[in-house]
């Protein structure tokens, strides 16, 4: 009598059955790794304004407390040529290309959420309160003596207004900025008032877990990520009048941080 094989084939319903279980789990894991990615991008974003923000200190170190000075649209690398002051590019040097012995790589201005070779330079350092003080004049610098609350201060952060982004990823026909700046545009824009531009994020800070009040899904809501004069960043889903200020020496939205 022969012995019956012990293998056997699958059948059609148990072959099913697999390929149904594995989309599942495939299901259940897409949207895990999405979110793992969101963060690793919040993270990095995160990590690259702590790493301007503490350049732009040993600047200010070396100039009695004083920044960078903010300006117009900027070329990178248009100062001291001939090209300066040309086709679009204001006289002078951009913030960024003044902190060029500071900043190791151009890429530290690179938010990873967005595209490289179109969105160069994705972080805006605080020009509204100089702006307000000064009347609107460009050129102007921040002393550090000027603000009170150093870690309420809104000193850097991801520049969300799409009129500062060149084409084909912004709206402006010119060249990268490479002087991002707030003083004429409000930048930073959280849920329901975001009439430029909302870059999605994960809903988990950078900074370990600091959602800024609220929640937020990816591809629902959004963070925005923040860095302080004191040099710690934040992730927020929010506004938060107690935790953040556009001028030095009170407490007030950037809306409101031109009223003397």
């Amino acid at each position: 009598m022969r012995r019956e094989s012990a293998r056997r084939a699958f059948t059609l319903i148990e072959l099913l059955v697999a390929i149904a279980i594995i989309a599942v789990l495939i299901g259940l894991l897409l949207p895990a790794l999405g979110r793992a990615r969101d963060n690793a991008r919040t993270t990095k974003c995160a990590a690259n304004l702590r790493s301007i923000g503490s350049a732009l200190t040993m600047y200010a170190a070396d100039r009695k407390g004083t920044f960078p000075h903010w300006s117009g649209w900027q070329h990178w690398d248009k100062f001291g040529t001939a090209e300066d002051g040309k086709d679009g590019d204001a006289t002078g040097p951009g913030w960024t290309e003044q902190m060029k012995a500071y900043v190791d790589s151009v890429e530290t201005y690179t938010d990873p959420s967005r595209p490289r070779e179109e969105a160069p330079f994705c972080y805006f350092m605080s020009a509204r309160y100089t702006s307000a003080l000064t009347k609107n004049t460009m050129y102007t610098s921040l002393n550090e003596s000027q603000v009170l609350f150093n870690s309420q201060f809104v000193f850097l952060g991801d520049s969300n207004q799409m009129n500062l982004y060149a084409k084909p990823y912004g709206n402006n026909p010119t060249k990268p900025d490479c002087d991002p700046d707030d003083a004429n545009q409000p930048v930073v824009f959280f849920d329901g008032e975001r009439p430029a531009h909302a870059l999605k994020r994960g809903a988990t800070s950078g900074e370990g877990g600091s959602s800024g009040g609220g929640t937020s899904a990816a591809g629902v809501g959004g963070l925005t990520n923040l860095l302080f004069l004191d040099i710690h960043a934040a992730s927020f889903a929010a506004y938060q009048p107690s935790a953040m200020t556009w001028r030095g020496r009170e407490f007030t939205n950037w809306k409101d941080a031109r009223k003397d």
